[in-house]
């Protein structure tokens, strides 16, 4: 039975993770084993793997993990406070060394289309819809569409049971009907579809990327469905990596947070 009603949900299904043996290996190698208290202290102050692992590529590029091993260094800064001061510098490229992967449900291909044009450091995966048929044609609707609910509702029920009674016509249903003919004709109905289509979208992103597109896609320009997924994704990301947002600006638009950046890294 069509749906009008729902709307994008945003799920985080995984985040980089430090390997503690190859630390420990590499820091005692490098006469840095008094490190290892910083990441205990960084820790213990809440902060993550992806936090630490940014801090410790942004020293590795002044040998400042520890004193001694860089005679321009006099002192060293504690993770947080490294962090913090490689946002202000604009030194962006160390947060492309962590990494946040995300499912989408529940999102059109409208969203899907405008999302992947942010292809620098993110890795997409998306339903297929040479494979998926269409049982279901449930629509993704902005609320702006709310006059004409009953008008949306007949349309997507109407090519519901159009590509229902088309795909009875075609043999699709016929018991030992080859797999090659499925996909084919799957493919070549999904021209029916429209491009509010609920999907899912599973997509991969480094720190730096989605600094970016956070603040391209809740801008109060944006459109709404894709203002409506960033304004998940960011709640999501600055509860895991808080360090990392420590420039952000927050605003609000129309019911949706609207965020910029103090240095765009």
């Amino acid at each position: 039975m069509a749906s009008i009603d729902k709307k994008p949900v945003v799920s985080c299904v995984a985040q980089s993770q430090l390997n503690m043996d190859g630390i420990y290996e590499y820091l005692h190698a490098t006469g840095n084993d008094e490190f290892i208290g910083t990441i205990a202290a960084a820790r213990g102050d809440g902060l993550s793997d992806m936090e630490i692992l940014v801090s410790l590529m942004a020293k590795l590029c002044y040998k400042s993990l520890t004193l001694g091993h860089n005679s321009n260094i006099t002192r060293v800064r504690d993770i947080k406070s490294n962090i913090e001061a490689a946002i202000s510098s604009e030194h962006g490229s160390v947060l492309e060394h962590a990494s946040m992967s995300f499912i989408v449900r529940d999102c059109s291909r409208i969203y899907t289309h405008e999302k992947v044009r942010h292809r620098a450091g993110t890795a997409f995966s998306q339903n297929s819809g040479r494979f998926i048929r269409l049982d279901e044609i449930d629509l993704i609707v902005d609320p702006i569409l709310d006059p004409v609910r009953e008008e949306l509702l007949e349309a997507v029920k109407y090519l519901e049971d159009v590509y229902a009674r088309m795909a009875d016509k075609l043999g699709m249903n016929e018991p030992g009907l080859d797999f090659t003919r499925k996909k084919k004709l799957t493919s070549a109905l999904r021209r029916i579809a429209p491009n509010g289509q609920a999907n899912e979208l599973g997509f991969s992103i480094n720190l730096r990327s989605l600094r970016f597109t956070i603040m391209k896609r809740t801008d109060r320009a944006a459109e709404w469905e894709i203002r409506y997924i960033f304004a998940q994704i960011y709640k999501i990301a600055k509860q895991a990596v808080p360090t990392l947002f420590c420039d952000a600006v927050e605003n609000e638009y129309e019911g949706l947070p609207e965020i910029k950046f103090g240095h765009h890294t």
